[in-house]
């Protein structure tokens, strides 16, 4: 009896340990082809040709309300030491909805590695339950929060100043809070566009 007890004891260990270690092994070997792919995608990545201009340090004396609660400043949402790309939104704007799924994953394939998605939509404080409601029914997994008009006009200056201000409008910052590259509308190419830009700014800064 109780070598038989002994016996099944040490076979719960062993399959314990073999499972533990091929936890391991596989989180170790996705984190590996992860790395490999931001190397590729910043090699293959082509910067803008002219600098993007710094964005109006204006823009960091506006508070900007998140949709989980409570407001943050832009000095707290770029930089710090991760990358992030913001992207201008709204719920009624098509384009806006095509990207949302690129920008999922995005999220999903690079939050373990110090990069960040963070939506701001232009639309009213008013229509938060609108907000919340559409962050729920297309899976949202990045931070959600509301622009104030001036954010949006400075971040859209920052952009080139169109003049019609379309969204959605995307903004790469690096690790140090500076404007690595930026984009109005949607381009055919977003998700390659996006995925080598934040691997460009992480691999650059």
């Amino acid at each position: 009896m109780f070598h038989r007890r002994s016996s099944h004891s040490l076979w719960i260990r062993a399959s314990l340990y073999l499972f533990l270690l091929a936890t391991t092994l596989s989180l170790s070997c996705s984190k590996s082809v992860v790395d490999e792919e931001i190397n590729a995608a910043a090699k293959n990545y082509r910067p803008p040709s002219t600098a993007r201009p710094p964005v109006n340090p204006q823009i960091n004396d506006y508070d900007i309300k998140l949709l989980d609660g409570g407001n943050v400043r832009m000095p707290n949402l770029v930089g710090n030491g991760k990358v992030v790309l913001v992207n201008l939104w709204a719920t009624w704007c098509g384009p806006c909805q095509r990207e949302i799924p690129h920008l999922i994953a995005l999220q999903n394939k690079f939050k373990d590695n110090g990069i960040e998605v963070v939506g701001l939509t232009v639309e009213e404080l008013d229509q938060e339950n609108l907000v919340r409601a559409f962050a729920k029914q297309f899976s949202i997994n990045y931070k959600v929060g509301f622009s104030p008009e001036d954010v949006f006009m400075l971040l859209n200056q920052a952009n080139g100043g169109d003049r019609r201000g379309r969204i959605p409008q995307s903004f790469v910052f690096d690790k140090n809070g500076k404007l690595v590259d930026s984009v109005v509308g949607l381009r055919p190419d977003f998700r390659a566009w996006a995925e080598g830009a934040v691997s460009y700014a992480l691999k650059n800064s």
